[in-house]
């Protein structure tokens, strides 16, 4: 800490007592408040420029669109006969990749077809057809898919 007898006269200042210009601030008991103001910066172009208002109107025309006019359409998945397999790998085959078939509607199935040529397994929607079709042919099952609309008659297909 420095006392006044350290400090020497300001040699800027001419007049006949000495300044002691840092003793002030050092040796008053009570701290004196600083003032500080904080001024925020803003560029020319945040000056003049304005805030312009806008307004956008879009027109709102109701249409529907082709799909939710018509209603989705069914597809059939139709097992083929082949000389290949057995009855009891095609029971497995259509449980394990159509999980709402039980065995005596797949044996079912597999009679029919068996008899007739030809059998429609399930009528679902266009996706979950190429799901199923695709999974029994990795079974090796010979397996196609059709619109609804083409067959004429009951579950057999029959004019396909």
């Amino acid at each position: 800490m420095l006392v006044p007898s350290q400090l020497s006269p300001s040699p800027l200042v001419k007049s006949s007592a000495p300044c002691w210009s840092i003793s002030r601030q050092l040796l008053s008991p009570q701290p004196q408040a600083r003032q500080e103001s904080t001024q925020l910066y803003m560029s020319s172009m945040e000056r003049t420029r304005t805030t312009k208002k806008t307004t956008i109107t879009k027109e709102y025309t109701e249409t529907k669109a082709e799909e939710e006019k018509k209603k989705e359409e069914q597809w059939r998945v139709v097992l083929h006969n082949d000389e290949v397999h057995t009855f009891n790998y095609v029971i497995r085959s259509l449980c394990k990749v159509i999980g709402t078939l039980d065995r005596k509607a797949a044996f079912e199935i597999c009679v029919q077809t068996h008899g007739i040529g030809k059998a429609t397994i399930t009528k679902t929607w266009k996706k979950q057809a190429e799901q199923f079709c695709l999974g029994l042919q990795r079974q090796g099952l010979t397996v196609s898919i059709a619109p609804d609309e083409d067959f004429q008659g009951g579950h057999s297909g029959g004019g396909l």
